[in-house]
């Protein structure tokens, strides 16, 4: 497989003689991201009443309660386990662990034997205080499941969780401390209350002999293929949640993996061609509803198998950027690939429709160029009013980031399009492309 070079970062001798070949990028958009960008915090520096009020405890508070608790912040003074548990899914079906869950989570259940990073607060019925918990000491806690770290009812709870799921539990003393509890803190034959966020998790046994292996080891596909789609799965999960920059990190995880694969031979070769084209395909989507267009197309051009959803997404990415000929191209390439599909027709009218409006653009400048002469004054009005025009108009359609405009602008229609522009809190740029150069108006978003 070719080997992806970012001009700026310099290249080796060793790279050039390279036998599978070598690609060099020049746009670093796709480099700049970073996992700051699009990072899960975890930090949650609550006291116990910002906590339950957080997690709504307060929806089960009884009728009958007494004032004093109903008028104070939510706590689980006011709760009833018996009434919470008419809420509440019975996991064995003994009423010994129930559960509510109060945040979904993302992707897998938890394995039997996984290393869980957790926030957890634990309380008996109608105290005031936990007994314990971790946001109390300010931090997340790492337990190893089925090691006897954790009381055996909240490992079996925690491991009907999934990734940032928040969920409450009520323990029996059965599967808790027991008929004898643990003196002074915990009384004699006491249900408990658990309320955990899951932070994170890893396959422990996994991890554990993926950890084990050497370097050369590590770099094997059929070494990290496992952890490649466990790592899509979740960021597709994300996807579906709407929680786009968290698939956008998990996605560009999953695919560094594997851009870092050493290959054996061609069958691997076409396994993991067939993941990076995936992996990069939906990245694609995620930046284009992010607003990403530059990204998009970086993500479209890495795609080595390209099927109807890669051009549709390079054509979508494209016309944001102002680009509508190559657009055009691009969503043709999906059609004729899938002729029926509305969604990319859809797309083509929207295309037709922009660069319309461009050609419109277009015809204004030049009927209202800035001529020399005896009129020279009054084409210098009407040339300023038709780009405030036009800036206006732009600044204001949430679609499109960047705006070509017409080639040979004279030096003072170019100063005049840029002190326009300015007013609105625009950017005018020259680059060349595709062998010509052209004048862009953008928005600071891009």
């Amino acid at each position: 497989m070719a080997k992806h070079i970012n001009i700026s970062d310099g290249l080796t001798l060793s790279d050039l003689t390279l036998q599978e070949g070598l690609v060099l990028e020049i746009d670093d958009d796709y480099k700049e991201m970073n996992d700051e960008e699009f990072a899960y915090s975890t930090d949650l520096p609550l006291n116990n009443n910002e906590i339950l009020t957080l997690l709504n405890m307060d929806d089960f508070q009884d009728d009958d309660d007494d004032d004093d608790c109903n008028n104070s912040p939510a706590t689980i003074c006011a709760i009833s386990f018996d009434v919470l548990k008419t809420k509440m899914t019975d996991i064995f079906g003994s009423g010994k662990v129930m559960k509510l869950v109060k945040q979904n989570g993302v992707g897998n259940v938890v394995p039997y034997d996984a290393k869980v990073t957790i926030k957890y607060v634990g309380h008996f019925e109608y105290r005031d205080e936990p007994f314990d918990s971790s946001f109390a000491r300010g931090g997340t806690e790492t337990f190893c499941l089925n090691r006897g770290m954790l009381i055996s009812g909240l490992e079996i709870g925690i491991t009907t969780m999934r990734k940032h799921e928040i969920a409450v539990f009520i323990i029996h003393p059965d599967l808790a401390y027991g008929k004898y509890g643990c003196a002074p803190r915990i009384p004699p034959n006491e249900e408990i209350l658990f309320v955990v966020h899951l932070v994170d998790y890893v396959d422990n046994g996994s991890i554990e002999a993926f950890e084990n292996l050497s370097l050369e080891e590590k770099k094997q596909l059929v070494n990290i293929i496992k952890r490649v789609k466990a790592k899509f799965n979740t960021a597709k999960d994300y996807f579906n949640k709407q929680k786009i920059k968290q698939a956008i990190r998990d996605y560009s995880r999953g695919l560094q993996w594997l851009e870092e694969a050493e290959l054996q031979n061609e069958e691997e070769e076409n396994e993991a061609k067939n993941l990076l084209s995936k992996g990069y395909n939906n990245l694609a989507v995620c930046f284009n509803r992010q607003n990403m267009p530059r990204r998009a197309c970086c993500a479209c051009n890495r795609v080595s198998i390209p099927t109807a959803k890669t051009h549709f997404n390079f054509g979508r990415a494209l016309w944001k950027i102002g680009e509508y000929s190559k657009a055009m191209e691009k969503l043709q390439l999906a059609r004729k690939l899938e002729p029926r599909n509305e969604e990319i027709i859809k797309e083509i009218r929207i295309v037709n429709e922009k660069q319309r409006q461009y050609l419109d653009v277009e015809k204004k400048l030049w009927r209202n160029s800035i001529k020399f002469g005896d009129k020279r004054e009054k084409s210098t009005s009407d040339f300023e009013k038709v780009v405030r025009n036009i800036c206006e108009t732009f600044s204001k359609d949430d679609q499109v980031l960047r705006l070509p405009l017409p080639d040979s602008l004279t030096p003072e229609e170019d100063k005049c399009i840029r002190a326009q522009a300015a007013a609105f809190g625009l950017t005018v740029t020259t680059q060349q492309r595709y062998g010509c150069e052209t004048t862009y108006i953008n928005k600071p978003t891009y």
